[in-house]
């Protein structure tokens, strides 16, 4: 099994986010402490439906399905459940060897059997082992301050997380992008709405004059640095910024092609200033050197604001980043996520004047 997406959590982002988000993160710790802290889920909710069809559910050692009524009307959970159970599949046709327990529902809103899609009850045992979270749902649990509700929420995340350790050792093998892109969704047909709007945005000024390949220096421009993987995420802060009245540049790391400190060079050369998404792909990408991190992202000259970090999701980051000053969307509600990245892009130009180098 891959250590690095020991388990991958399919949601949805409207079911609660801050209750997904706890959970996910206990069940990680518990599985941490159980296996080695080498170990790491991979969080779901992906903005682009269609995305999954490339994200770590192709690779990861077993699936927990945390259902709900919209869940099985999301079109991004539909494709992450076909996606997982045509992997199940291939390992029970090549081994012979029964691979239901990889892929574990939950439910996490009580949902009427009625509404239960027919592939979800092909697919697993359904509604397997945990069958009395149907009755309020795994989310009253991991939402009660209650002490009782406490203590059979971590109960639970330590039975679970045995579970998981015992269905990963089935090795189930990846699944090519090319067989993804060939799946239709096992369910749902709603799409995750894109913020247009965020609160707290400005009005639009007026597009900065760009040079060839990039923005003069100061002007209201930020490029964005991000890996393939995470192309929704990169749409998505473009979008807010522009809201914001930026122009952006977007800045794909080509990590097959070169380093992370030329990447980053280029980016912070395309705009007047720059946006990192850190991401557990991002992490993973290309063959980095622990110094790599300390030479892409050390305090730049005076001539050139520091950049501005935020996570997309709640993977370790690297040594020499690990203090690093970043906004966390993991965990954290979009609107003031939204409020929070045009802050510190505010917050770079303001430490940052013509003439005078870094007020810091």
């Amino acid at each position: 099994m891959d250590p690095a997406a020991f388990f991958y959590t399919s949601c949805v982002r409207a079911d609660g986010w801050p209750a997904l988000t706890r959970f996910h993160t206990d069940l990680e710790y518990q599985l941490r402490t159980q296996e080695g802290f080498g170990v790491s889920g991979v969080l779901g909710a992906l903005m682009d439906p269609e995305s999954a069809r490339e994200s770590q559910v192709t690779r990861a050692g077993v699936m927990i399905a945390l259902y709900s009524p919209r869940f099985f009307r999301d079109r991004g959970a539909g494709i992450e459940w076909a996606v997982f159970r045509s992997r199940m599949r291939h390992h029970e046709d090549t081994t012979g060897a029964p691979a239901r327990s990889c892929l574990i529902p939950l439910c996490w809103k009580p949902v009427p059997d009625a509404q239960v899609p027919e592939p979800v009850r092909e697919s697993v045992s359904f509604p397997g082992a945990f069958e009395w979270l149907r009755t309020d749902g795994l989310e009253s649990l991991a939402a009660s301050a209650n002490p009782a509700d406490e203590e059979r929420y971590y109960a639970l995340v330590e039975q679970l997380a045995k579970s998981i350790a015992d269905a990963g050792r089935k090795e189930l093998e990846e699944l090519d992008v090319a067989d993804a892109l060939a799946l239709e969704a096992a369910f749902g047909t709603e799409l995750v709405p894109q913020p247009r709007q965020p609160v707290g945005a400005t009005s639009p000024a007026t597009p900065a004059t760009l040079r060839p390949g990039g923005a003069e220096p100061g002007s209201r421009s930020v490029a964005i640095s991000y890996v393939g993987a995470d192309q929704p995420w990169a749409d998505w802060v473009e979008d807010v910024l522009k809201d914001g009245g930026y122009h952006v540049v977007q800045q794909r790391w080509r990590a097959s092609r070169e380093t992370l400190p030329e990447a980053v060079a280029r980016a912070r050369g395309a705009a007047g200033r720059l946006l990192v998404l850190f991401s557990r792909d991002y992490f993973g990408a290309g063959s980095t050197s622990p110094t790599d991190w300390a030479d892409a992202f050390t305090e730049p000259a005076a001539e050139s604001p520091p950049p501005v970090l935020v996570q997309i999701d709640t993977a370790p980051r690297p040594l020499l980043v690990r203090d690093a000053h970043v906004v966390m969307l993991a965990g954290s509600d979009l609107a003031v996520s939204v409020q929070r990245i045009l802050r510190e892009v505010s917050a770079v130009v303001t430490r940052r004047s013509p003439g005078r180098g870094s007020s810091l």
